[in-house]
């Protein structure tokens, strides 16, 4: 468990002790100090061979001549660290200190000389783990002050992803960075909540490096982000939105609690909220890049009623590669079952049910007879429901006619993987290699190549496939696995003796390009199993899986496969 955080205001006197003790101290008289002038702007960097306080913490001394009266204005930006000021007479009496006057986590003193004469001015950061580099500007007057700070603290905050946002070099998403003040070994929940954009979390320290990001995590499509502090240093907090479709805006709440939250070990966001809450802004804003006939309206499908349809290049297509069309139907009133089916002698269909007052959309891909789907169940209000026809992602892009039906009652449902059911499009029998009958196992330095398919474990929980790999561990030892594949966003999980689950035992992207990279170490000795997994629903295709001993680094490359 955490240490209780240091109340506010006892951490700040603490610290202005300490300061205190510290400036009274031998350093040389204010004109012997590097000077800076008004109107100037020193660039500069804090290392570890400057001078420190005694909480550790380095800063740079430099010294200025102040006039009875005037009104001078220190400002100290850094992207490094949490900047923090104080000025002092010649002797080293502190006269003033000010940590996050300025925007975005830096540091503005405005100072008025009681007499004319030599002072310092302490260019500092927040905790001893804190260094990099940094502009120190003085300026004559009173500057205003700022409308906002990104310097986030625990507690609640809404805004707004605008396109006047800047944007992630690597997949042109708009961003807005929060800058988090952590103590060592403090634990924490960061929850990104938006009904407008699919939302995206990443963890960073100075200047980009990503200690952990999410996507799904927070349920639906919100994020959530675990993590433990192992230091002081600073965070900074990504609000950022998925890669797919380009350039998401929208309002979002960020949430930054005490303690561990559970984190969804998948996400059940299918689609973002273009499809899943808003069809009519789906079909609005995939004009652009359909053909101007499409209709804009949606499609109404009554109980009782079958509606022959087919999917073609110019419906909607998802970041999976799979073409979509959308319908609404309205439950009957008084409540009791309805069975909804489609069947395709086309392409092997997926049906999607979403609703307002659904927990989580329904999917099935094999539910019916043949590779037909169904969904058969008591809805909980009238609605109206959304349906979506779409296809499984291996082939990608298929096409054909299709029938759409809803009839009152229920009907039997498999609830297996219906393995029997043989893949359209010319898929080429996928399911021949790797097929879940056998069992699969790697040692430590093996690279081993496989086939995910539709033989294997269907997880219901997600509608995604898994093929477990025996390995044999020993305690303590550490390993890294990773999983590459051109055909599906890899997936990674470990379970066996002493693992209850976590995120300290799955992964998605750490090994860049939508590749899994697990690094862990062995609880215990005994067998454990390496579950090959996807991001995305039904989705298949060969990989490749390697284990070596030892850790590797996480890869800052983000996922962002496109639809191409």
């Amino acid at each position: 468990m955490a240490p209780p955080p240091v109340p506010v205001a006892k951490e700040f006197l603490v610290r202005t002790a300490w300061i205190l003790t510290a400036l009274v101290g031998a350093t040389p008289l204010a004109a012997q100090l590097p000077p800076i002038r008004v109107g100037q702007t020193i660039r500069d960097s804090l290392a570890r061979k400057d001078q420190k306080f005694p909480d550790g913490s380095r800063y740079k001394l430099y010294g200025f001549l102040g006039t009875k009266g005037d009104t001078l204005t220190f400002n100290l930006m850094s992207d490094d660290f949490d900047a923090n000021l104080v000025v002092a007479d010649a002797s080293g009496n502190r006269l003033g200190l000010n940590d996050d006057g300025g925007e975005n986590c830096n540091a503005r003193l405005q100072f008025v000389p009681r007499a004319t004469g030599n002072y310092r001015i302490y260019a500092n950061s927040s905790a001893q783990a804190e260094l990099g580099e940094y502009r120190l500007s003085l300026a004559r007057g009173r500057a205003a002050t700022p409308s906002d700070s990104v310097c986030k603290g625990f507690g609640t905050i809404t805004g707004t992803l605008t396109s006047d946002d800047p944007q992630l070099p690597s997949d042109s998403t708009y961003f807005e960075r929060w800058i988090l003040p952590v103590k060592a070994n403090q634990s924490f929940t960061v929850d990104l909540i938006s009904d407008d954009f699919d939302a995206y979390l990443l963890l960073t320290r100075s200047r980009g490096e990503k200690l952990v990001d999410n996507d799904d995590g927070g349920g639906g499509c919100n994020a959530r982000i675990v993590y433990t502090a192992t230091d002081g240093h600073p965070l900074r907090i990504v609000v950022n939105s998925a890669s797919q479709p380009k350039r998401q805006t929208g309002r979002f709440t960020l949430r930054v609690t005490e303690g561990q939250s559970t984190v969804d070990a998948k996400g059940n966001c299918r689609f973002n909220n273009h499809v899943a809450n808003n069809t009519q802004t789906l079909q609005q804003s995939s004009a652009a890049t359909q053909t101007s006939a499409q209709a804009a309206s949606i499609q109404t499908i009554r109980v009782g009623e079958t509606v022959n349809g087919s999917l073609s290049s110019s419906d909607s297509l998802y970041p999976d590669n799979t073409y979509f069309k959308f319908y609404q139907f309205t439950a009957p009133p008084g409540g009791g079952p309805v069975t909804i089916d489609l069947s395709s002698d086309d392409f092997d269909p997926v049906l999607i049910v979403r609703g307002d007052d659904l927990d989580n959309s329904i999917i099935n891909d094999d539910g019916g007879p043949g590779c037909a789907a169904r969904v058969s169940r008591t809805f909980p209000s009238r609605g109206p429901y959304r349906i979506l026809v779409n296809t499984t992602s291996t082939p990608q892009r298929q096409t054909g006619r299709f029938a759409l039906s809803i009839t009152q009652g229920s009907s039997p449902a498999r609830d297996d993987d219906n393995s029997g059911c043989g893949q359209h499009g010319g898929a080429g029998g996928a399911g021949a290699a790797g097929a879940g009958a056998g069992g699969h196992s790697i040692e430590v330095g093996q690279t081993q190549q496989g086939q995910l398919t539709r033989n294997d474990v269907l997880l219901t929980s997600d509608s995604t496939y898994a093929q477990p790999w025996s390995i044999q561990g020993r305690a303590g030892t550490t390993i890294t696995i990773d999983l590459e594949s051109d055909a599906f966003d890899s997936y990674l999980f470990l379970r066996g003796p002493g693992i209850s689950g976590g995120r300290d035992f799955q992964d998605d992207d750490s090994g860049g390009n939508c590749h899994a990279r697990l690094t862990a170490t062995f609880p215990q000795t005994g067998e454990y199993e390496i579950v090959v997994n996807t991001a995305d629903h039904y989705a298949t295709g060969a990989f490749t899986l390697s284990v070596t001993q030892g850790s590797k680094p996480k890869s800052v490359v983000r996922c962002s496969r496109n639809s191409q």
